[in-house]
């Protein structure tokens, strides 16, 4: 029998530290048009590039659970509604770029340094581009608008500032993860 448990308190307690990053993060925000400028992606970059897939993964989880119930981590709202609202498909595509970046980095982690950030910054890279397309889908959806449209809001104005992000991120990763690894 395997005595091996799926979450240890040292995973819950990291996984509690960072879904508290990403909510300080979201509430650091300009709002530009629909949708507003947040350090969102930026925490979800570096939970996601420090805690790895799975306990990374569950710490964008348990943010957005505590959002639907109604705690105000997205930008200072919660509840359902902004779930199912213009940027909802934004928050739901964290979960896919924790994903993306976990599983990355986990491939090239035994890697060389330069390697290994290279591999950070295309996972983060990648994570976004998927966040886009379903945040970009779901804003289509509900504001009925078309893609050039969508894009002009929620993409475009977004690349720079989150390129500066993933390059920011990366660096963090880099610095921090090793400390994460000790804690093992």
């Amino acid at each position: 029998m395997n005595n091996k448990k799926f979450l240890t308190v040292q995973d819950m307690v990291l996984i509690a530290v960072f879904v508290a990053i990403i909510t300080v993060c979201s509430f650091i925000q300009i709002s530009v048009g629909p949708v507003p400028f947040t350090l969102q992606t930026f925490g979800v970059f570096v939970t996601a590039g420090i805690l790895g897939t799975k306990r990374g993964t569950l710490a964008v989880i348990v943010y957005i659970l505590l959002g639907i119930i109604g705690v105000p981590v997205f930008c200072g709202a919660g509840g359902p509604g902004v779930i199912v609202g213009t940027t909802g498909g934004y928050i739901t595509g964290f979960i896919f770029t924790a994903l993306i970046i976990g599983i990355i980095t986990h491939f090239f982690e035994k890697s060389s340094t330069w390697l290994n950030i290279g591999a950070t910054v295309v996972a983060m890279i990648l994570g976004d581009v998927v966040c886009f397309v379903i945040g970009t889908i779901q804003f289509m959806f509900v504001m009925k608008t078309s893609l050039t449209v969508a894009l002009g809001y929620c993409v475009i104005p977004f690349i720079i500032p989150d390129l500066v992000k993933i390059l920011v991120a990366t660096i963090i990763v880099n610095r921090m993860k090793k400390y994460v690894k000790i804690l093992n």
